[in-house]
């Protein structure tokens, strides 16, 4: 990437708090929006790691009843999906209950997708009885594989 070239992380923000008013306890439908931090290559090198946090803190802090309310009307209206160019969606499902689900046979021994959505995807998911392990499932191109491997030293 080039220093000046825009990158974005996406990621989910609970809104169950930020409606008003709140959605009541017990409520186990879907109330996530996506917000994301974004800035240039450059600003995310040149920086200390304090920067990137304090972008993430901004995203997380202007997700508001106003907010959540505007993203809900504009997707009913234009059903678009965000832009995933340049972008990296980090999405956690560690503390879901999935392994709470009994359909008839017993508690699963594994739940999480099949695949992931995207390519620039990382997706964290509880693991274990305690559930206090993690796994953490990335998707990367192809092309980063090589790179990746040789950092984790694998």
């Amino acid at each position: 990437m080039v220093p000046d070239q825009k990158t974005k992380l996406l990621f989910a923000v609970d809104g169950r708090s930020r409606f008003e008013p709140v959605i009541p306890k017990g409520y186990y439908g879907n109330a996530i929006v996506l917000t994301y931090a974004l800035c240039s290559t450059g600003e995310l090198l040149e920086n200390p790691f304090s920067f990137s946090v304090g972008l993430v803190d901004k995203a997380i802090h202007m997700v508001s009843d106003s907010y959540m309310r505007s993203v809900i009307d504009y997707f009913e209206v234009t059903r678009a999906r965000p832009s995933l160019a340049a972008t990296l969606l980090i999405t956690t499902w560690s503390r879901l209950d999935f392994h709470t689900t009994d359909f008839g046979w017993g508690e699963p021994v594994f739940s999480g997708p099949v695949g992931l959505p995207e390519k620039e995807v990382i997706l964290f998911l509880s693991h274990g009885e305690d559930r206090k392990s993690i796994n953490v499932f990335l998707g990367m191109p192809a092309s980063a594989m090589k790179v990746f491997e040789e950092l984790m030293q694998i």
